[in-house]
């Protein structure tokens, strides 16, 4: 019993030790040094200060009783500290970082009249499959297929995706194989896709891309590549890239450049794998069909560069994000009415935007005579008003709301440990950065794509001398 009321006299102030070395660790990992040790002189002096008032012959039984109380307070705040803030920034990052699954979602579609209501109804039936488009992606189903079918999958291989729908659409073909990122385009082919074929079935397909250019991100210039995906699925689906920017960036001298590439480029693919044909003419935007690393590899071919790591955005959740920092700062050359859900009327000059005008001002394109060109202008523009905000103090206030919409907004393939130096880097001196932007240029033409088959489609053929200037932009930010 005697043993009991000694510990018993020690249990609040070793609780508190224990909360204490615990919140330590979480702010060893999370913040600078420097923060470091301020954050362990304050809690070496409050517990110092508990166990004083309870273990001192000189304080009476109304000090010692205040002190538990306050030794309980203290551990409950350092517990609250370490799991709704350290603990959440932690797992946002853990969240967004290591993006390096793709995801492809491949279906198997009939028409809607027909009585084919599951996959196995399709056991011995036709199968129409594009003969070289996509092809990695086709033969994962057609191999699954064939795992559960008693019969071998009988197929026939089309060159065009026109070909292969209208076959399905007149009753020559049973059924087709489709990577889902491919939709619109068969939608563009044929205006009836929609409402008269069905999904019976759809695969995911998940594929792990190796990073081998990692920079040591607080020390060396860096290149990213962001790619906003066209989808309201999860951000790892493999779909169009609507937005492509590179950024640059100068850990060193704070500098940070945005070379903003049109969707609408006409490039040769750089493929890999089989998954499509290397050096073929397409658009830009399609090359994310075909998976992140084609679009990076595609854009290192461009512009003569080596990318280190890349950014996937869903620009859907731009405007949870923009809310979550309080609004933005843009500045606007034109004044014009935008819409997303609700009217937003962009005024010429500097302005405050909240989140929904924010991404109607991002996605804007015919208010302006130059189109897709001045909406990466817009873009551009947002993410820099974004990063200004986000290396300011005043995103403390907002944490968890900015890290619940950072964790919808973001993935990328830099490491867990990159991202949190960089943090570390900019709350250790909270400077703030010089963002410049620049953007590629060409002019528009009616072409056909390897994508999309014979359909012509608009494209915008490369401007050498913005490529050229762009590749000098790129190196006074790194150099």
């Amino acid at each position: 019993m005697e043993n009991i009321k000694k510990i018993g006299k020690h249990v609040f102030w070793i609780i508190q030790l224990i909360v204490s070395l615990i919140l330590t660790y979480s702010v060893y990992k999370l913040l600078p040094l420097k923060y470091l040790a301020i954050v362990i002189l304050i809690l070496a002096v409050l517990l110092g200060l508990v166990i004083f008032m309870q273990l001192s012959s000189k304080t009476n039984k109304a000090v010692k009783m205040g002190s538990k109380v306050l030794a309980i307070v203290l551990s409950v705040l350092m517990v609250f500290v370490n799991v709704k803030v350290i603990n959440k920034a932690q797992e946002t990052i853990d969240k967004i970082s290591n993006g390096n699954i793709q995801t492809t979602t491949v279906s198997v579609l009939v028409k809607k009249d027909n009585t084919f209501q599951k996959i196995e109804d399709l056991d011995g039936k036709q199968f129409g499959i594009m003969k070289n488009i996509d092809r990695e992606n086709t033969d994962f189903m057609l191999n699954r297929l064939n795992e559960q079918f008693s019969n071998q999958v009988s197929k026939t291989e089309y060159e065009s995706g026109e070909e292969m729908l209208q076959d399905l659409l007149n009753d020559k073909t049973d059924a087709i194989i489709m990577n889902e990122g491919f939709r619109d385009s068969f939608n563009l082919i044929d205006k009836k896709f929609e409402s008269e074929t069905k999904v019976i079935y759809t695969l995911d397909k998940k594929k792990t891309i190796e990073n081998l250019k990692s920079a040591s991100v607080t020390k060396e210039s860096f290149i990213a590549y962001i790619s906003g995906i066209d989808t309201s699925g999860p951000i790892t689906t493999t779909s169009r890239s609507d937005v492509n920017m590179l950024m640059a960036v100068n850990p060193v001298k704070k500098k940070i450049g945005l070379v903003f590439i049109p969707r609408d480029y006409y490039v040769p693919l750089q493929c890999h794998d089989g998954v499509c044909e290397s050096g073929a003419m397409d658009k830009l935007t399609h090359a994310g069909l075909y998976g992140i690393e084609v679009s990076q590899a595609t854009i290192e071919n461009i512009l003569g560069v080596d990318i280190n790591y890349n950014i996937r955005i869903n620009f859907d959740t731009v405007k949870t994000m923009v809310d979550a920092l309080g609004g933005i700062e843009i500045d606007s050359d034109k004044d014009f009415i935008a819409w997303t859900d609700h009217e937003c009327h962009i005024k010429e000059g500097k302005q405050h935007l909240d989140g929904k005008c924010a991404l109607a001002f991002a996605r804007e394109r015919y208010s302006y005579e130059a189109g897709d060109r001045h909406r990466g202008e817009n873009q551009q523009e947002v993410i820099r008003a974004m990063i200004n905000k986000m290396t300011t103090t005043n995103i403390i206030k907002n944490y968890e709301s900015i890290l619940n919409a950072v964790q919808g907004m973001f993935q990328t393939n830099m490491k867990t440990d990159e991202i949190t130096a960089l943090i570390q880097m900019q709350i250790n001196d909270m400077t703030k950065w010089d963002v410049q932007t620049t953007l590629l240029d060409g002019t528009g033409d009616m072409v056909p794509t390897y994508s999309y088959g014979s359909t012509p489609l608009y494209v915008m053929r490369p401007d050498t001398d913005t490529i050229s200037s762009a590749k000098v932009f790129i190196n006074e930010i790194i150099k």
